[in-house]
This record gives C-alpha cells, structure tokens and sequence, in this order.
C-alpha cells in the first residue's frame, strides 16, 4: 500500500470522532428519505434541477469560484421563494408524511379485509360489465381532509347494492367520489382536486383527473371505473394504471391492505426490507462524499484567545502573589477547522486549585492540564507561560483574645467582669507577622447599650495574613457582668 494512503489512513483514524459517525448517519438518513420522496414526487425532474444548482455552488465554495458563488448567493431568496411555489403542494404532502409516522405503536388494523376487498371487486366488476362511471377512494394513513370537499355523509356498511345505487345514473352523488375507512362507506358525492398532468389520463375523463390528482396529495388507494369503456382503473401513489382484469384489482387491493394495515405492514424492520438498497448505498456514498469534502479537514490552524485566569482556595493555600499578577493570559491554540467549529471560546478557561499547588513550586505553569479544551484541541503558546508565586512560612500560636469596647455603662451600674469563652484561639500566622500581634480582637461591644448581664457574640477581627486554624470558629461569646451601685 501507498504511504500516502497510509499516511492519509492514519490522520483519519486520528481525527475522526464518534459524534462524526452520527452525523454521517444522519445526513445519510435525511438523503435516504429525500431521494425515496424524490422518486415518488410529481415534481421529482424539476427538483433535481434545483439539486444540480446547490451542487454547483458547493463546488464553487470549494473551488474558490468566487464569481460563480456571489451570483449564487445574490439570488438566494428568489430561487427559495421559487422553491416554495413551485413545490409547495410536494412540501406540505411531505410534511404531512412525516406526521404520519409512528415508531411506538402501530395504526389501527382495518376489520374484514378480505371481505372488503372481495365487495369492491365485485362491485367494481360488476359496474365496470353496465359501464357505470365509479370513483372509490380508500383511506391510507395520510390524511385527506385538506383535499376533499363536500359530500353527503353516510357511514355505512359496504356492500354491492349499497354502491350500486351509489353510482347510479338517477342518484344525485352519483358524479362523486365515494369515500371508504375501514368497512365503511364514510361519504359519497365528494369532489376531489383534478390532476394537471393530462399526459397520465390518456383518453380518461374528469373521473379519472380526479383519481389521479387524489393519489399525488395522499397516500389513498383509488378505483375508477370508465363509463365510457368499461374499463376499471387504479391511481396510487400520482400514477394511474388501467386492470386488464377484475382479479388484478384484487391484487391491488390487498397489496394496499397488507402495506397499510395488515400486521406484517406495522413491523417498524419491514419498511427497509421495501426500499431500496442502492438508494441507501447511495444515500450513504453522498454523505461520505459531503462530510470529506466540507466537514473533515486534515491541516491545523493556529488560533489565539484572551482567556481569563482563576483561582480557588486561595485563602486555605498559604500562597501569595507578586505584586503584578495577570488576569488574562494570551493562548494560542492549534487544532483543525472542523476542530474550531465546534469550539465555543467564551467558556475557556485557566483554572488553579491553589490548594493542590506543588509546596516547593515557584511558578504556575499554564498548560491544558489546567484549562477545559476539548481532546482535538491542542496549547501552541502562552503568554506568559507562568504566573510567579511565592510561598509564606505560616507559624501556629495561641492567642489571647481581647474585647474592645466602646461607651459607657448606664448610670447606677458598675461593671464587674468581661469573660470571653473561647478566652484563646488557635491561628496560623505568616512569620514576618509574628512579633507585632499579641491578642486578636473581637468586633467592638457598645456598653451603653448594656442594662444588665449580658451574653453576646462577636465576630473575630483577624488582621492581614492571619488565619485561623482549621478547627476554630469565627465567633465568640462574650460575658459582661455588671451590678448596681
């Protein structure tokens, strides 16, 4: 093998990530449904145009065509709006397509299918022998609100009579369209939307416009039957196809039954064994394609942040600073675009637990370990590379405490006694302090306010570098005894 295919291997097994398999799993997903709807679209040959022209400007975004892509992008919004004209009955069917999916539970079965079935063919046969115009359209899973209109409602069951007197020549809905879920005859004399692509009706006539132009807005099975020839036709799916016999449209109609309804048709592993494996090959091979050609970039860029630097346990650290200590450090980081993408910049950050720091250390070396990059992101520079620290030797001591006070006592009173429990406290002071603290104060007690013996607290006044040890308390409670003269 090649070393540079060996090479270009190892950089991709170096790079690739799990979350990109996902997003190559999903375009080619989305591709896969798109280009199965393509194939069933009305409008399949007008949309592949409109495929062509965002190849086209990828390509010149990837060949730096620049001319190419500013006329592109100048005409953005007319070829979107022109988009949304002209596929705008496509969009809604395909939206309301994916309304129709279900991956928990599986649709109502519909009862008496075979029964069903052998009515409609009988009947369908029956009126096709009196060349008696029929149109009967039978619910799928999409629904057909938006699209029919009128109709007198019936709810009943079917049965050959029951059509028969339907589409009868004297009846006043005989010119309409019947309209079946599950075993019932829901509305007769219902107007449908006509369909415009003529060159699919041949010598039909306007029940046969109306079959057609039902099957390209939903997923409904439809059966006319000519009055003038006799004949019995199908429209499924924007095709109209005429039956040489009534066994046929048996055929057709539990091909229907067991897709829509049946058991087997509600497995949610079945849809894949129905579609087409080159699609999905091919749907797989195109986002492959896009994600090298846009997503996956094997050289590094280097790029610099302000980033803020923190600390934590600064009190418990027994660290102090020089006097010039920095609050933003200068990163440089390095990594590829796809890398960068990803990155949110404004969460970085130096981090410092100063309560794990080295004792012998002088410095804090800024590198990743102290920062939250992600993996594919790597440190180049920083500047500074160290923040100066220097340590304090800290001395353990007993100190007395002291109240200050403030005021005097109220008249008639004497005061008899201060007793400060705890009357000494544990601190850890720096040794360059040691010798001018002798006692640690408590906040300031104002005797005026004093009537008679009182037990107070008060907060400790610690002065600079001094702390208290780990088991003392910041408070104490203060005792002033006083008596009448």
């Amino acid at each position: 093998m090649p070393e540079s295919i060996v090479a270009f291997l190892r950089d991709f097994a170096h790079h690739i990530r799990f979350v990109d398999v996902l997003d190559i799993a999903f375009i080619s997903f989305f591709l896969y449904v798109i280009i199965n709807w393509l194939r069933q679209s009305v409008s399949w040959k007008a949309m592949l145009s409109v495929f062509i022209l965002v190849a086209v400007y990828f390509l010149a975004r990837f060949f730096d065509m620049y001319l190419t892509e500013m006329l592109i992008e100048g005409l953005f919004f007319v070829i979107l709006i022109g988009i949304v004209v002209v596929f705008q009955s496509d969009i809604r069917r395909f939206m309301d397509r994916l309304g129709t999916w279900r991956f928990l539970s599986g649709r109502p079965s519909l009862p008496s299918s075979s029964l069903t079935i052998d009515t409609l063919t009988e009947a369908a046969s029956k009126m096709a022998a009196a060349k008696t115009g029929a149109l009967i359209i039978i619910h799928g899973s999409e629904s057909w609100d938006r699209h029919v209109h009128g109709g007198i409602p019936l709810n009943g069951e079917i049965t050959i009579p029951l059509l028969l007197s339907i589409f009868n020549t004297k009846s006043p809905g005989h010119d309409g369209a019947v309209l079946i879920e599950g075993d019932k005859i829901v509305k007769f004399g219902t107007h449908l939307p006509l369909s415009t692509k003529l060159y699919k009706i041949g010598s039909g006539g306007t029940r046969h416009a109306a079959a057609l132009g039902i099957s390209e807005l939903c997923d409904a099975f439809v059966i006319v039957v000519s009055e003038e020839r006799g004949v019995i036709s199908v429209a499924s799916e924007g095709d109209l196809n005429v039956l040489s016999s009534p066994g046929e449209l048996k055929n057709h109609l539990e091909a229907f039954w067991l897709k829509h309804y049946s058991d087997e048709g509600k497995n949610h592993l079945v849809w894949w064994k129905k579609r087409s494996l080159r699609t999905a090959i091919f749907s797989i091979a195109l986002a492959v394609t896009f994600w090298f050609a846009f997503a996956y970039q094997t050289g590094n860029l280097y790029r610099t942040f302000e980033v803020p630097i923190e600390f934590k346990n600064l009190k418990s650290s027994k660290v102090a600073f020089t006097d010039s200590v920095p609050v933003n450090a200068r990163v440089t980081l390095s990594g590829s675009q796809q890398a960068f993408r990803l990155f949110d910049s404004s969460q970085l950050v130096i981090s410092f637990d100063l309560s794990k720091v080295d004792p012998d250390s002088k410095d804090l070396i800024i590198n990743r370990d102290n920062m939250n990059l992600p993996a594919d992101l790597h440190v180049y520079e920083t500047l500074p590379q160290a923040i100066t620290i220097h340590k304090k030797k800290f001395l353990s001591r007993l100190l007395p405490v002291k109240v200050d006070t403030t005021g005097n006592l109220p008249k008639g009173l004497i005061l008899e006694g201060i007793s400060i429990n705890p009357s000494k406290i544990h601190i850890e002071i720096s040794d360059a302090d040691d010798k001018g603290i002798k006692s640690i104060s408590t906040a300031e007690v104002d005797l005026s306010d004093i009537s008679q013996t009182t037990k107070i607290t008060r907060q400790l006044q610690l002065p600079g570098d001094v702390q208290l040890s780990q088991k003392e308390s910041s408070r104490v409670a203060v005792t002033i005894k006083v008596k009448h003269k």
